[in-house]
């Protein structure tokens, strides 16, 4: 603690010798006019009286990292900021859980309705291999309807931009091989319709968004024609920032890009949320630091006391005035 005093002493020719010129001072201590704080005399004689309870910013940072609310418990905060950040902590987690959940029941229902709508197969039978069958007009299903030079078609082909995955004879091969001369790819390449009844596709994350995104699979799906084997597939634009997109659409791939979409759009306010828990955790902290170093600076005392002392040479006794300041 830092103090400095100021001592102001009148001199004698102010007040002359008086009635206490005889009076001995020699063991009077000053008096002392306390100020609202405890003086600077008894800080000095009495440091164990002192209840002042310190806090540490350090340590209500830590807690309120690890859980909001705990650092403002911590400093002794209003009950209603603990209850906030631990509120908004735990609202966070059950949102968190309850959004992923139901993220979850969509996803397995579309994988549900995808396994059930769309076939492999019927995929292979229904789609040229390449580019070239379409601009050739070679061996098209008639499922298509299609009009030489509909460029619009050209995306629906095996050997696209994507990918399936399929195990044949206990061996990992991909969709690319049904275009692919090499030796390891041969089995695949001079596939018949026995064989593609024995090949099994690979059912993970990439089918299922393969399926329903692009326009090369779509000629898996079951609903292409209707019972009177006519086509009732439709085109349809979709507007993106480069321009205008055209999809090839089923009301059964429409319907599966629809469940995909809300099940993505919970996880997507799943991942919202748990953003939103992390900055509770950040903004608990930075609040329990600042009310741990705004309470030490409230709680920093500035002291101040002032004491008369006694002169036998003066008039009144009155020697001077002392000014102590202390923080």
């Amino acid at each position: 603690m830092k103090c400095f005093a100021f001592i102001l002493f009148f001199t004698t020719t102010l007040f002359g010798n008086g009635i206490l010129s005889s009076y001995d001072n020699r063991f009077e201590s000053p008096l002392w006019m306390k100020s609202a704080h405890f003086s600077l005399q008894d800080t000095l004689t009495k440091p164990e009286d002192s209840t002042l309870v310190q806090t540490y910013p350090a340590r209500a940072l830590l807690r309120s990292l690890v859980l909001p609310g705990w650092g403002q418990i911590y400093n002794k905060s209003p009950r209603w900021k603990t209850a906030l950040f631990a509120g908004i902590e735990l609202a966070g987690i059950v949102g968190i859980v309850q959004l992923n959940k139901k993220a979850e029941k969509l996803r397995l229902e579309y994988e549900d309705f995808a396994n059930e709508h769309w076939d492999f197969t019927r995929w292979i039978s229904n789609t040229p291999i390449t580019k070239s069958h379409w601009v050739s007009n070679l061996n098209i299903p008639d499922v298509w309807n299609y009009n030489e030079g509909d460029t619009t078609m050209y995306d629906v082909i095996i050997d696209g931009t994507h990918l399936l995955s399929v195990f044949f004879q206990e061996q990992l091969y991909s969709t690319v091989c049904f275009n692919d001369t090499s030796y390891y790819c041969d089995p695949m390449y001079h596939y018949d319709n026995e064989l593609l009844e024995s090949i099994q596709v690979v059912r993970d994350l990439h089918f299922y968004e393969n399926i329903g995104k692009y326009d090369q699979f779509v000629g898996g799906w079951d609903d292409l024609v209707d019972a009177d084997s006519s086509s009732i597939w439709w085109i349809k634009e979709k507007q993106t920032e480069d321009g205008t997109e055209i999809l090839i659409m089923t009301k059964n791939k429409e319907k599966y890009l629809d469940m995909r979409y809300k099940s993505n759009t919970y996880l997507k306010m799943a991942t919202y949320t748990v953003s939103a828990v992390m900055f509770n955790h950040v903004i608990s902290a930075l609040e329990a630091v600042w009310t741990s170093q705004s309470d030490a600076r409230k709680k920093k005392t500035y002291d101040t006391s002032i004491g008369l002392f006694y002169n036998k040479n003066t008039q009144y006794g009155i020697g001077g005035l002392s000014l102590a300041i202390s923080w």
